[in-house]
């Protein structure tokens, strides 16, 4: 009986992915890894679902954590850095070829930038998933045993605010301040837990037919239904906050000194330059990475995905 873990079995994407995992396979196949075992639902716990301790950030907790685990389903590191989102990576999946008897499959979270599969991206953000991708295609050409599947997941709807210099409809502003135009191509927004829920189907898919050739060394593009200008964004913004919002075009520098960005954007990497390094994503999204638009993520859900509009309606409680 061939095992599935998730490492690490946390944040919102993670725990998405492990719940619907844990409906679609039976509890005693499913190994959930992370750094607060007592934060796993207990029911889960409770129905058979084996719980590890383990910490990206404390590369010796992987030694054995990995042990009797044929598919590894690798949530990317949280963090827009480079060389220490990467290193993690590497750290917890050579631990895993490591372990006995090894991992066959690892099912990597890679993220929606970068078009339909494309080795290259403008975005700062895409610069780890792009090293971790190519070194996942490296090993799969040297490890006799070994696949991958990296599943670009799309642009969460609920980082919108990200894309936006953090606008708050509920604040009296009525500009956007961001290096666009506004105009096409744009985003594919999709929600976190529409991406969870067809991760697991995805991994499932694989686990009842091993070395199936659709996701053998393959790049996964699971977005969202419908590509939507920054322009429409706003626009969305607007009408749900009742007034007109527009967007001011502004220089790559404005926006990497805002204030606002800069504070919002503490915590999501080490250095003075995140705000800078995260300002890339609009060349990007000016490029159409994130414009993909393919019919996987329907397919695998079975039924529409939540739209947009939907997502954030319900984040501004409107």
């Amino acid at each position: 009986m061939k095992k599935v873990a998730v490492f690490p079995a946390s944040g919102k994407l993670g725990s998405s992915v492990y719940l619907h995992l844990s409906r679609l396979l039976p509890p005693d196949r499913l190994i959930l890894i992370c750094r607060h075992p007592d934060k796993v639902p207990q029911d889960l716990v409770k129905s058979g679902v084996e719980v590890r301790t383990a910490d990206y950030n404390a590369p010796e907790t992987f030694k054995d954590v990995f042990n009797g685990v044929s598919y590894l389903c690798l949530i990317s590191y949280p963090s827009i850095e480079i060389e220490h989102r990467f290193r993690s990576h590497q750290n917890a999946i050579a631990a895993a070829l490591d372990s006995s008897p090894g991992i066959e499959h690892v099912f990597y979270t890679s993220l929606g930038f970068g078009g339909d599969g494309e080795p290259q991206s403008a975005a700062y953000v895409m610069q780890a998933h792009l090293r971790t991708e190519a070194w996942l295609r490296e090993l799969a050409s040297n490890e006799r045993k070994f696949t991958f599947t990296a599943i670009r997941e799309g642009i969460y709807s609920e980082t919108y605010l990200m894309y936006t210099a953090f606008f708050d409809p509920k604040s009296p502003a009525e500009k956007v301040r961001i290096p666009h135009d506004g105009s096409g191509p744009g985003v594919a927004w999709a929600c976190i837990g529409d991406l969870g829920e067809a991760t697991a189907k995805l991994i499932k898919e694989y686990v009842d037919n091993p070395g199936d050739p659709m996701y053998i060394n393959k790049i996964i593009v699971l977005s969202g239904p419908k590509a939507w200008s920054l322009k429409e964004t706003v626009d969305l913004l607007g009408r749900l906050a009742g007034k007109k919002v527009s967007i001011e075009q502004v220089s790559f520098d404005e926006h990497a000194t805002d204030p606002k960005v800069v504070d919002a954007l503490g915590s999501h990497g080490p250095g003075n330059n995140v705000s800078r390094d995260w300002t890339t994503v609009f060349e990007a999204i000016r490029n159409g990475e994130t414009a993909v638009v393919n019919g996987e993520l329907e397919r695998l859900l079975e039924r529409p995905p939540e739209s947009f509009e939907t997502t954030v309606k319900r984040m501004l409680g409107a």
